[in-house]
């Protein structure tokens, strides 16, 4: 049961009425309307795409090796590591600070102090690498972290979709990669069991199985987030690891034509399971008591695997030809975009799902505007954490990693080139803008002589 899910007695004696929520499907803000009862409510909804953020999905083997070649590429930048368990976060936290890394544990099982002590830490760049539950991260305002990575799969899209937001706030780059294995899914199915709430734990399963369905898709991954919140992408992104190592596709007009046929002919009332036994014809006692066996769909679609099908399905889930009802056992049902292509009026190419994930490490990201000066940047960040600690605010407040990086590839040598540099005003060049030109000078002039 949600936390606001007990509000409305509260709610109600107010005059004056307004629900806000970071994170929200479909389905989760009409109950938000029906809970709290507000009937004729104006919805605003803000955009979901975050176009600086790269996602990437590994399958899981040697997790802390793959967490570690992760971090070979990134050195001294900001990051989160994401576990579910407060055991993992300690586990992580130590291997990584044994191995030199700035690294420190927060959940919501360590003393108070300690948590604001590592919560500081990270703000003023004290520390690299927070490891992390869902605990951490509330709150937090820090724009020059560089990645998120969720060493164990989230329950949900929502929660994902949170936690990854907390990289590359300050628009620059950044990257979001999620290690996911079985395993994972086994462990998150047994959790959702135990749900008391029949209709609750419904709802759950729909969730993780829609994180599944993110992790282990072969269609652009930014398209997938999108569409979960009821928004498009017209075309792939570009920037996940599917756009930049695409799976093979192939025609797949006649099987989504077949797939969505027999959404149409089961009458738009069953889930993807039940929809794939019809397809692949087979011989159980729900199909012969509803007579499916009896359809013009049954058994058209035998020769292909089940993994093959739930593929496809998921596919034009994702592709927006069919939706899911949420709040209806997650039934099928055929959107006006599964219209022309029934019709033959229209092709369609999907992925062909791979059997394994292939890993490879990505090149680190570079600034939007073109290459800068690294090593200077390096000395920018190291004059901007001096004057932070001197001052007790955290780095950011002094110049965000973006106007650093301007200021590496242009190299501004008066105050007119610097005042030009985005995020530098006349208050911030009057209170920084000498000890920074100094330092550009000083390395400009180191590299000449």
């Amino acid at each position: 049961m949600p936390a606001w899910a007990g509000w409305p007695s509260i709610f109600r004696t107010c005059r004056a009425r307004i629900a806000l929520t970071a994170t929200a499907d479909v389905q989760t803000r009409a109950d938000i309307l029906r809970v709290l009862r507000l009937t004729g409510a104006r919805e605003h909804v803000t955009g979901f795409d975050r176009p600086n953020i790269r996602y990437t999905v590994l399958e899981k083997h040697k997790p802390f090796e793959q967490l570690l070649a992760f971090l070979e590429t990134r050195p001294e930048q900001a990051g989160i590591v994401y576990a579910l368990s407060r055991k993992r976060v300690d586990e992580v936290a130590q291997r990584l600070a044994e191995r030199g890394l700035r690294a420190a544990a927060y959940h919501a099982g360590l003393p108070g102090e300690q948590r604001r002590r590592v919560q500081e830490d990270f703000l003023r760049d004290r520390l690299d690498l927070v490891v992390a539950t869902v605990a951490f991260g509330m709150g937090i305002d820090k724009p020059n972290v560089r990645f998120v990575v969720h060493y164990d799969l989230p329950r949900n899209i929502e929660g994902y979709y949170q936690e990854t937001g907390r990289a590359g706030r300050d628009g620059l780059p950044a990257e979001a990669l999620l290690l996911h294995g079985q395993q994972d899914i086994v462990t998150a199915r047994r959790l959702v069991d135990n749900t008391e709430d029949p209709d609750q734990r419904r709802i759950e399963l729909h969730k993780l199985n829609a994180m599944v369905d993110f992790a282990e898709s072969g269609v652009c991954r930014r398209r997938i987030l999108l569409h979960y919140f009821d928004q498009s992408l017209e075309q792939d992104c570009g920037n996940c690891d599917v756009c930049l190592d695409p799976p093979e596709r192939f025609d797949a007009t006649v099987p989504a034509q077949m797939a969505l046929s027999c959404v149409y002919r089961v009458g738009q009332r069953f889930g993807i399971k039940h929809v794939v036994d019809v397809l692949r014809g087979l011989d159980n006692e729900r199909i012969r008591r509803l007579g499916h066996d009896r359809l013009s769909t049954y058994g058209i679609g035998s020769e292909t695997s089940e993994q093959d099908w739930v593929s496809i399905v998921r596919q034009l889930i994702h592709l927006g030809y069919l939706t899911q009802d949420v709040a209806n056992y997650s039934v099928l049902k055929l959107t006006e975009r599964a219209r022309p292509l029934l019709r033959g009026e229209r092709n369609l190419e999907l992925a062909r799902p791979r059997v394994r994930e292939r890993s490879r490490k990505r090149p680190r990201a570079a600034a939007a505007e073109g290459p800068y000066d690294e090593a200077l940047f390096e000395e920018l960040r190291a004059l901007r954490k001096r004057l932070a600690e001197a001052q007790g605010v955290p780095p950011y407040i002094i110049f965000g990693d973006a106007s650093l990086i301007q200021m590496a590839r242009a190299k501004p040598r008066d105050a007119e080139a610097l005042l030009a540099i985005s995020g530098v005003g006349q208050t911030k060049f009057e209170r920084y803008g000498s000890d920074f030109l100094q330092t550009i000078s000083a390395w400009c002039e180191a590299q000449t002589s």
